[in-house]
């Protein structure tokens, strides 16, 4: 049985698929707190929803958070390259770039690329696969978490084509 991915879904998505599972209205803007506000790794640390809920959730939603593989500084300028690794082990790159009138993460749509574009590395390997909405945010939530600051814009410009990826972005 495929799992359903839960964090790319809206506030009413998230509200319809708990009503068809049986659950209150009300559990939809508490796990979505936990997923976009917080910030949590996974539904056990969902303390506020019953264990039985939890387990539920476990059993038939995915919820992931990547795992940082390597993030390198610049000496010059304080930017952060950040290599996250996702769920299926596809590897996708970020950037922190820190400015006077805020943080902005420059974050990949797509693990590869297909455009072929001579001067970009992303398109070596071919496309892999187009990310969803959930692993696009979770760059921003990563790095906004590592660095412990708001940021305030995201540019789509890391790894893939965003127009190839239009719905999801």
């Amino acid at each position: 049985m495929d799992k359903t991915e839960i964090e790319s879904m809206t506030m009413k998505e998230l509200t319809e698929y708990l009503e068809a599972m049986g659950e209150k209205k009300f559990h939809a803007k508490q796990i979505y707190a936990w997923m976009h506000v917080r910030h949590a790794g996974s539904f056990d640390e969902m303390t506020d929803l019953s264990k039985k809920l939890r387990q539920k959730l476990n059993d038939t939603c995915t919820y992931s958070r990547p795992k940082l593989v390597t993030m390198q500084e610049s000496r010059i300028d304080g930017t952060r390259k950040y290599l996250f690794e996702l769920a299926d082990g596809c590897r996708v790159e970020s950037v922190l770039m820190k400015y006077r009138h805020g943080n902005s993460v420059c974050i990949s749509s797509q693990a590869g690329c297909r455009m072929g574009c001579t001067f970009c590395a992303s398109t070596i390997g071919g496309l892999i696969r187009s990310l969803t909405p959930a692993e696009m945010l979770e760059q921003v939530y990563c790095i906004g978490d590592d660095i412990g600051a708001r940021i305030s814009n995201v540019v789509v410009m890391g790894m893939g084509e965003p127009l190839d990826n239009f719905d999801n972005l």
